[in-house]
């Protein structure tokens, strides 16, 4: 039998091999699970020449399908919106330019502050709730109403990082329990109304009006999940464009902007009503 490394392979061949070889492991008793971190990840894709966009891509659309796992994430998207990119630059220094970006422009709080991982929440509660409002009225999302934000950093080489950042906007939670309060309580109020107006005042027997009104409560509610799920997904998909627009300028080497002043303002502006003060401001806005 000839040894590795006889005779050369084609692409397809290549794939095949490589696809094979992974299932076999999978399904092998006595293998272990193990882990792979995704800047190692990058380098055997990179040794194997694959290009490190197509592996990102690879990347993205798996964390996309296991975030569509479930009936409620199916119909009003996951709890938590992702994105990653690799961009240039090493980790040290990207690290200080997002933490600045979310600590000091967004008024969040570092939970966690690792090398590779960072996590931030809330700095005041009522912040994140003035955000919310203040991002419904300008119709866009900011970083400062999110429950949580994560952010990891694997350095692929010594001139890029992976950058990923997974933020729970706690978009999901309100429209779910939107969704279930309305939908509840107008599918009964249909119901009721349905089944008392075709009992007693057309007579129809009641097992049959009963049917029909429960049918067409349920059709109401339904309705309401379906355009409640529809919004909780456009919003989503608004955090995910915000999510992009910072990859594409830390891509770009460029300056992560600051909110808006006209935001930053309306929040101080709460702060004064309830006698509190933003820390660290120093009035110029």
């Amino acid at each position: 039998m000839g040894q590795a490394g006889d005779r050369s392979l084609t692409r397809r061949e290549f794939e095949a091999v490589i696809k094979r070889a992974s299932e076999l492991a999978t399904s092998d008793a006595d293998g272990c699970e193990g882990t792979v971190d995704e800047g190692e990840l990058f380098r055997i894709a990179r040794e194997v020449g694959l290009p490190d966009a197509h592996v990102r891509l690879a990347l993205i659309e798996l964390r996309a399908a296991d975030d569509r796992q479930g009936v409620v994430a199916r119909w009003f998207g996951s709890a938590t919106v992702r994105a990653s990119r690799v961009v240039p630059g090493d980790r040290e220094r990207l690290r200080v330019i997002i933490d600045e970006f979310l600590v000091a422009g967004h008024l969040l709080q570092p939970v966690r502050r690792a090398s590779d991982v960072l996590l931030y929440r809330p700095a005041v509660e009522w912040i994140s709730h003035f955000a919310r409002a203040g991002a419904s009225m300008a119709h866009t999302v900011y970083w400062a109403s999110a429950k949580e934000v994560r952010v990891r950093l694997d350095q692929v080489d010594g001139a890029s990082t992976l950058v990923e950042i997974a933020v729970d906007p706690g978009i999901r939670s309100e429209y779910t329990s939107g969704a279930v309060i309305g939908g509840l309580g107008a599918g009964v109020g249909v119901a009721l109304g349905v089944a008392a107006f075709l009992g007693s005042l057309l007579a129809v027997p009641t097992v049959l009006a009963w049917s029909v009104g429960i049918a067409a409560g349920g059709s109401v509610a339904l309705g309401i999940v379906r355009i409640t799920g529809f919004y909780s997904r456009k919003r989503r998909e608004g955090v995910r464009q915000e999510l992009e627009a910072v990859l594409d300028r830390l891509e770009r080497g460029a300056d992560l902007p600051p909110p808006p002043a006209s935001w930053r303002r309306w929040v101080k502006r709460q702060a004064r009503r309830f006698r509190l003060e933003l820390s660290g401001d120093d009035g110029s806005y």
